[in-house]
């Protein structure tokens, strides 16, 4: 009887092992799999957002930036007959003030050169949890958020939602995931600017928006249940789901 739980402990216990090792393995394989695809997807999204062909171009100066507590990547992008020939900046950024539903956003912006002016040339989400059929629309090619500011010079955009005055049209239904959208690209620009020696750092660290305004936490939940409050189903007269979830969490914080 001992020496069958003596075998049964032992097998148990190389089986437990194994298959720790193999998990390990994996992952390890799996781990590098997924950074590669991630830098792919990044490399590609940069020739995208600035409407380059990799023919003809390629990615030159990497430039790493410190907005605020964030990491922004700040990309040139070159001729490939002619590294003196500037295609554009393509900036990766996070929102930094502000979350979607589903967490941070992160993009990749865009910003060309020409006479002397500057325009948003194109912008791809690297990055979001948002909710199907709703904030997660923000990766559709031609959306409301991205048409709305499409060559267009960032220095003339108000970065908040058309509802709350600013520049960019929402999402239906999405607010929160919007704003979180909108506050992305902002930093995008800050991170832009920054590499051109033009930003102007006391209006970005620890600031709720390139005013350098910040918010309360109270202030801010405040905020969110005025959003979900705006974003009802005009059909049905319901909130979306999305936004009731969010509705509930603060509701739950502040118990």
């Amino acid at each position: 009887m001992k020496s069958s739980l003596k075998n049964m402990v032992l097998v148990l216990f190389t089986i437990t092992a194994v298959s720790a090792l193999l998990v390990g393995l994996v992952d390890n394989i799996t781990k590098d799999t997924i950074a590669a695809t991630e830098l792919n997807a990044k490399n590609i999204a940069k020739f995208e957002v600035l409407n380059a062909a990799e023919s003809e171009a390629v990615v030159g100066e990497e430039q790493v930036f410190a907005i605020g507590d964030f990491e922004v990547v700040v990309s040139t992008v070159v001729s490939k007959s002619d590294s003196n020939i500037v295609k554009g900046y393509a900036v990766e950024a996070p929102s930094i003030t502000r979350s979607g539903y589903g967490g941070r956003i992160k993009l990749m912006v865009g910003f060309v050169e020409e006479a002397g002016n500057v325009t948003i040339s194109g912008v791809k989400v690297l990055a979001q949890s948002e909710t199907p059929g709703l904030g997660a629309n923000m990766t559709q090619p031609g959306n409301a958020l991205e048409k709305s500011i499409l060559k267009k010079n960032p220095a003339a955009l108000t970065f908040e939602v058309k509802k709350k005055n600013g520049s960019f049209d929402s999402l239906t239904g999405s607010t929160i995931s919007s704003r979180a959208y909108v506050n992305a690209v902002e930093t995008a620009y800050a991170g832009y600017l920054k590499a051109k020696g033009e930003l102007d750092e006391t209006k970005v660290v620890g600031a709720d928006s390139a005013s350098g305004a910040t918010n309360s936490k109270r202030a801010a939940e405040s905020e969110v249940v005025e959003e979900v409050a705006e974003d009802v189903d005009t059909a049905s007269g319901a909130t979306t789901t999305e936004e009731c979830q969010m509705e509930n969490n603060v509701t739950e914080e502040e118990k």
